[in-house]
């Protein structure tokens, strides 16, 4: 009975892991042709899918995971509205959903040393604060939330970096491509507002799409593997206990 729930939620999982790309190529081609309607439909779901996908395969079923993943459901719908109100709640939502992920990245990893944080941040947070100081197209109201969006994301890539240096886990791989890619997609979009604006959105859009899908899934399978990795580690703690007292 056991063996046909896991082949039943394989099944499952590999279906919904189609269906995410599937929708991911359907968002591209919407981003080229900007068929602002496929995209109001289609972006939501992606989060959504990989929601499930995170629920049919996890064992732990963190309510971290699933609080960060509502905020980032509402902010792919607030952030296709062109009402400044919902630009402006898609912009607190997604402060909110990258702090969550934060938190979540120290907790699986179990950080207690935040000094190679610390020193990881330094170069990011100098990257970005050169690249704002020689932006002339930033408009006023969107100066400060940038500033958060630059803390924020510069945190984010020292978590990530310092992860790669000093925890030496298989969960390791999956979290520097995630770090890499949310970098990546957090560069696209900054370009593309604050110096190439004048370019039609069609230049960066699609590229954003491919890296906003492949960053997130790199997340799951970051948390997939990290709590089973935990989880054997709790397991085999507990098999060295009872032979420790027999």
């Amino acid at each position: 009975m056991q063996l046909l729930t896991k082949n039943y939620n394989f099944t499952q999982g590999n279906a919904i892991v189609g269906l995410i790309f599937s929708f991911a190529i359907i968002e591209v081609l919407a981003e080229l042709f900007s068929f602002k309607v496929i995209l109001f439909a289609f972006r939501p779901l992606t989060a959504l899918l990989i929601l499930c996908l995170y629920w049919f395969t996890s064992k732990e079923r963190s309510i971290l995971f699933f609080v960060s993943w509502f905020f980032l459901l509402l902010t792919s719908i607030l952030i296709l509205s062109e009402s400044l109100l919902f630009l402006m709640l898609g912009l607190a939502g997604i402060v909110i959903h990258r702090i969550l992920l934060i938190l979540y990245i120290i907790k699986l990893n179990k950080v207690s040393d935040f000094v190679p944080i610390l020193i990881a941040v330094i170069p990011f947070i100098f990257i970005f604060s050169y690249l704002l100081s020689i932006s002339d197209e930033i408009p006023k109201e969107s100066y400060y939330p940038l500033i958060i969006q630059n803390i924020l994301v510069s945190i984010l890539g020292a978590v990530v970096l310092s992860n790669y240096f000093m925890n030496e886990t298989k969960n390791t791989p999956w979290l520097s491509i995630f770090g890499v890619l949310s970098i990546a997609l957090y560069f696209t979009v900054f370009i593309e507002k604050c110096f190439l604006s004048n370019l039609p959105p069609t230049y960066f859009r699609p590229l954003g799409m491919v890296l906003y899908v492949m960053s997130y899934y790199a997340f799951y399978k970051f948390v997939i593997d990290t709590e089973r990795f935990n989880a054997d580690v709790n397991e085999d703690k507990k098999q060295t206990t009872k032979v420790y007292f027999k």
